[in-house]
C-alpha cells in the first residue's frame, strides 16, 4: 500500500467522521419534529410513542448509541 494513499485517508478520517455526525443529528432532529406534530394535533402520548417509533428512520447498528 502506497504511503501517501494512507497518508490521505487519515487526513480526509476526521471530515468523515463529522460528516457521520451530521447525518445522525439531522435525523435525531427529524424524529422529535416528526413526534412535536404528532402532539400538536392532539394524539395520546401512547400513540405518539407507538408510531415514532414504527416511522423512524433507521440507523444503521454502527451509527446507534
Amino acid at each position: 500500500m502506497n504511503p501517501l494513499s494512507l497518508l490521505r485517508f487519515f487526513l480526509r478520517l476526521p471530515s468523515l467522521a463529522f460528516k457521520i455526525a451530521g447525518l445522525v443529528r439531522t435525523t435525531n432532529r427529524a424524529r422529535r419534529g416528526f413526534k412535536r406534530v404528532l402532539r400538536a394535533e392532539g394524539l395520546p402520548e401512547d400513540v405518539v410513542g407507538e408510531l415514532g417509533e414504527h416511522f423512524s428512520p433507521q440507523l444503521p447498528s454502527l451509527f446507534k448509541r
